[in-house]
């Protein structure tokens, strides 16, 4: 290396090379045998007893509890523990119907359903066995469990290929399905009721580009939908809460642009709803046969300083039939909104107090 005259030798430059296979794995070795050194020398310090010592008085004050709260959705609970020993955590669900609360936190596998004779825990996905698999460890980046609850399409990182790769596992059998296999992808929403998959690839600058639909169970080719060639133009999806579509936000230095997918029918016409300058946030909701726009966008030409809501009929959707929800007052800031059957929820901030408001659903006409 040659830098102002000066010339030295790098014995470290081909730890550069992370698109080189077989330099990273030799990084791999050089790491555990640096690692290996380094506890040789602290234990021949005498520091090993120390690290136990310390690692006794931390476990008598860190919580035994290793789960996570359960998450109701539908039938099941879902939540995340830890078996003792194990480094990375399980995925698992179990019936909300066999009884109304959480029944251990301490021993959350315990417990048997006589009636159905199976046990009332059931493991979807062991991050231990994925880090078998994927180098040592394990690094998940995406996980949606399909609306009937079927199946799970999740993404973990794979260091040999540099990229997440996308699985789909039967949440029935417990197998993983054969496809879709897919590397380098960077979102996935589900649709058809969880008879197919849409996800979005990156190309090797990480640039999502390509949008692909799967048929789960099917043995043809993975359906191209949209490939954006252009290198400044970005593709990310997000189905909306309650799987009726999903919404494909297109982004390039330009203009920002939201397309409406059915998700009953995903390989339909993607229909234009909303489109407005570069670099703006911008979700879209739907709620009973009406879409919802959340955003920062600028109003008819002039930039604004927080972000509003707005409506339309999701029969007639478009760029031009967006209307205000709300009239904004003076001093009062819509920071977030969520939807729930019945209600949505707005989070307003008027100077440094924050308030959650709750609106009842459908709205009624003309509100403000």
């Amino acid at each position: 290396v040659t830098i102002h005259g000066e010339t030295w030798h790098d014995s470290y430059a081909w730890m550069g090379s992370l698109s080189d296979a077989a330099a990273m794995r030799h990084m791999d070795v050089h790491m555990e045998a640096e690692e290996k050194y380094a506890e040789a020398c602290l234990a021949a310090a005498g520091a090993d007893r120390l690290a136990r010592k310390l690692q006794l008085e931390m476990a008598s004050r860190l919580a035994s509890d290793a789960c996570t709260p359960p998450a109701r959705w539908g039938p099941w609970l879902y939540y995340r523990r830890a078996d003792e020993g194990k480094q990375y955590p399980v995925l698992c669900r179990r019936s909300a119907a066999l009884h109304g609360e959480f029944v251990s936190y301490s021993d959350p596998s315990a417990g048997f359903d006589f009636t159905a004779g199976k046990r009332i825990e059931q493991k979807l996905v062991d991050y231990n066995k994925e880090a078998e698999r994927f180098g040592g460890y394990s690094y998940e980046e995406l996980s949606e469990v399909s609306p009937d609850h079927r199946f799970i399409a999740y993404t973990m990182y794979d260091k040999d290929k540099d990229s997440f790769t996308l699985m789909i596992r039967d949440l029935v059998t417990g197998t993983l399905c054969d496809k879709p296999r897919a590397d380098r992808v960077s979102n996935i929403s589900w649709a058809m009721d969880g008879k197919a998959l849409v996800y979005i690839v990156t190309n090797e600058d990480r640039r999502p580009y390509r949008l692909f639909c799967s048929i789960i169970g099917s043995n043809k080719d993975d359906i191209l939908m949209l490939e954006e060639p252009d290198e400044n133009i970005y593709l990310n999806i997000r189905h909306t809460k309650d799987f009726r579509f999903i919404t494909l936000n297109v982004f390039s230095d330009t203009h920002s642009k939201v397309y409406l997918i059915r998700a009953s029918d995903p390989l339909s016409r993607m229909t234009l709803v909303w489109e407005g300058e570069s670099q703006v946030h911008c979700i879209v909701e739907h709620h009973h046969g009406h879409l919802y726009l959340f955003t920062d966008a600028a109003r008819e030409g002039v930039c604004v300083n927080s972000h509003y809501l707005m409506q339309c009929d999701v029969e007639s959707p478009g760029p031009k039939s967006w209307k205000n929800v709300f009239l904004e007052e003076p001093g009062i800031i819509l920071e977030d909104v969520d939807f729930c059957n019945t209600h949505m929820v707005l989070i307003l901030r008027q100077g440094r107090k924050l308030r959650l408001c709750s609106v009842n659903l459908p709205l009624p006409e003309n509100i403000q």
